[in-house]
């Protein structure tokens, strides 16, 4: 369990804030805060990753309203404008679980950590669907976004190795064996298709092109130039999401 950081807002998130319908839902300890900015009548549910929140896809968000779309989006416990409590990665899951559910869109758009939270979700729920899937970054092992978190608050081995005895003995569950290249392969998505830029420094592009390899119906686009942040807001990947949620 751990509070996630918080950076300040830039200047495009504040204005796409200021066009939101935004409302709070009660999850577990705390509220957070759910964005709907409409479009037309097809809906899109946004998915954030750890560290993220929804105004992260700001330019994204405005190209989606103008095309017609129906944007859904929100902020995970403790990110975002979401009430500030001690959350885990398990928490995320369990919410784009509900989140899906309550939208029921016809797509869906993940970053970074989103796309393991959408395909854990996909793949332990049968009547969850979606039509198509758009993964900005995609990771395949949990356990290596376990470890990454852990080197980013300084933990040493020892610690990391006793937080997932204690998550596989909360939950019940082998942590090895969570990973989007098998989640994939249970979930009910028609069309999926994966963006990620050749020098992700964050997720090498290997854990990408594993999850295409036992995805059959994903296509997978590499770009380059962008990194694991900015290709949220690239011009050029923003036309290829366009092209693919029209195709």
């Amino acid at each position: 369990m751990t509070y996630p950081k918080f950076y300040p807002y830039r200047a495009h998130e504040e204005d796409i804030l200021e066009t939101a319908l935004v409302t709070d839902h009660t999850f577990k300890k705390g509220n957070i805060k759910m964005y709907k900015w409409s479009g037309g009548p097809k809906r899109i549910l946004i998915i954030h990753g750890w560290e993220g929140r929804v105004t992260h896809f700001s330019i994204l968000i405005q190209h989606l309203i103008k095309a017609g779309y129906t944007v859904y989006g929100f902020d995970a416990p403790s990110h975002g404008l979401s009430d500030k409590v001690k959350t885990s990665l398990f928490d995320f899951i369990d919410l784009v679980g509900e989140m899906i559910e309550r939208v029921q869109p016809a797509i869906a758009i993940s970053h970074s950590f989103g796309a393991v939270a959408t395909t854990y979700s996909l793949a332990q729920n049968s009547h969850l669907q979606l039509d198509k899937y758009v993964l900005i970054t995609c990771p395949d092992k949990f356990l290596e976004r376990i470890e990454a978190m852990a080197h980013n608050f300084g933990l040493s081995q020892e610690i990391v190795d006793r937080l997932i005895i204690k998550i596989e003995q909360d939950y019940n569950l082998d942590v090895g064996r969570l990973n989007v290249s098998e989640f994939v392969k249970e979930v009910k998505v028609r069309k999926a298709y994966i963006l990620h830029d050749q020098d992700d420094r964050q997720l090498p592009l290997s854990q990408a092109v594993h999850v295409h390899e036992n995805w059959s119906n994903s296509e997978l686009e590499i770009v380059r130039g962008t990194g694991h942040f900015k290709i949220l807001q690239d011009k050029g990947v923003i036309i290829k999401i366009l092209n693919f949620s029209e195709s």
